[in-house]
């Protein structure tokens, strides 16, 4: 049974990633027997990771048609965008009470990530690095419901359609807001914190 259990989770994992890589878009369809040989595990391992993906809301299926990767709506979107600006913000306010010279070492290490992606125009780089930050903060606030729900609902966004690009003065202020962030929680003002964590998600106007 456990390894049964790894197996399956080996799977899952693996299939995530490609979904969150793009390397499968909403409405790919993935076939038990290709992932099975794939990953070179039996077909048992294979169904329990779909049926896990479904529910975490990452596939669906299908009657006599078989397993899909989920799309997801403007409208489911936006409401998925709300309730990662939410947690967020709690996980501020949790972090805030307790937050240690080793966690702002770890945010201001995906800080500075964010400043040299903004000097070299790199947007990917820089939403890449504004994401790892916020999965930091989020992780050190210490609540693992939280974090597995924070994880979730992210992992659901990344099934929306794509939004260019920010652009580079986007970029700057994204950058900006995110520093007096750290600096708010360093100086644990938990109320600070989520005031900066709002604004600068509310000043965002690009996908997550």
């Amino acid at each position: 049974m456990v390894r049964q259990h790894s197996l399956t989770a080996l799977v899952r994992d693996e299939i995530e990633r490609c979904i969150a890589a793009g390397q499968l878009a909403p409405g790919d369809k993935l076939n038990e027997a290709d992932w099975a040989a794939r990953l070179a595990v039996s077909r048992g391992p294979v169904r329990e990771a779909f049926r896990a993906l479904e529910q975490a809301g990452l596939v669906r299926t299908e009657k006599h048609r078989g397993v899909f990767v989920r799309s997801v709506g403007v409208a489911e979107a936006r409401e998925l965008g709300e309730v990662c600006a939410a947690l967020r913000e709690a996980a501020c306010r949790m972090l805030a009470a307790h937050i240690d010279a080793a966690q702002v070492a770890e945010l201001r290490e995906q800080l500075n990530a964010m400043r040299d992606a903004v000097v070299a125009e790199n947007a990917e780089a820089f939403l890449h690095a504004r994401d790892a930050f916020r999965a930091v903060l989020v992780a050190a606030a210490g609540n693992a419901r939280l974090l597995e729900t924070y994880e979730r609902t992210v992992s659901e966004l990344r099934l929306s359609p794509r939004r260019a690009l920010p652009a580079h003065s986007m970029m700057d202020a994204s950058y900006a807001g995110h520093r007096s962030l750290l600096s708010a929680l360093a100086s644990r003002d938990a109320d600070e914190s989520a005031k900066r964590m709002r604004v600068s998600c509310g000043d965002e106007a690009h996908k997550e």
